[in-house]
């Protein structure tokens, strides 16, 4: 039922991972203007990392638990909802969390190179323009306790959700 789609979009996948993150910034800017570029550089940077991490949790699903669905005839649905997403909580819980950081981090450095007004880089861009060291410091603390804050309500979150799911 659920099988990764293979060569084309793997291939689309390995080739996104390649290209150099500037020029891609760099394009997106030309083609959206500067306040939408980090949110669109945070999608592309996080879809290759959450599609390996379902395409492996599907490949790694008990085939002998698909072949007992078939046996008993469990509709698509009931399929999905009894073998895969419990199978795939694991790996599904790992790659919003991983895709969380580096949403977070590649939303900074696109604010660095397209400036958005008013964001955080944009304020790192600005004082290392001025060259103005303490506040540089200051912003990237700022930069780094927001980050860590945002991975520890995101973890509990996707804790609560996880129990929640149950299995």
């Amino acid at each position: 039922m659920l099988k990764s789609r293979g060569n084309r979009w793997s291939r689309t996948i390995v080739f996104a991972n390649m290209v150099i993150a500037v020029v891609i910034i760099l394009l997106v800017l030309l083609w959206t203007g500067r306040n939408n570029v980090p949110a669109v550089i945070a999608g592309m940077m996080v879809v290759p990392v959450v599609w390996d991490s379902l395409s492996r949790g599907i490949q790694a699903v008990d085939k002998k638990l698909l072949e007992l669905a078939q046996c008993y005839r469990f509709s698509r649905w009931k399929t999905l909802t009894l073998i895969y997403l419990p199978s795939l909580r694991p790996h599904i819980l790992s790659a919003l969390t991983t895709a969380g950081g580096l949403a977070w981090k590649s939303g900074v450095a696109a604010e660095v190179l397209c400036l958005p007004e008013p964001s955080l880089g944009q304020r790192i861009y600005y004082t290392k323009y001025y060259l103005d060291i303490p506040e540089l410091f200051a912003w990237t603390a700022v930069t780094v306790a927001l980050s860590l804050l945002l991975e520890r309500l995101l973890r509990a979150g996707l804790a609560r959700w996880g129990r929640r799911w149950g299995t």
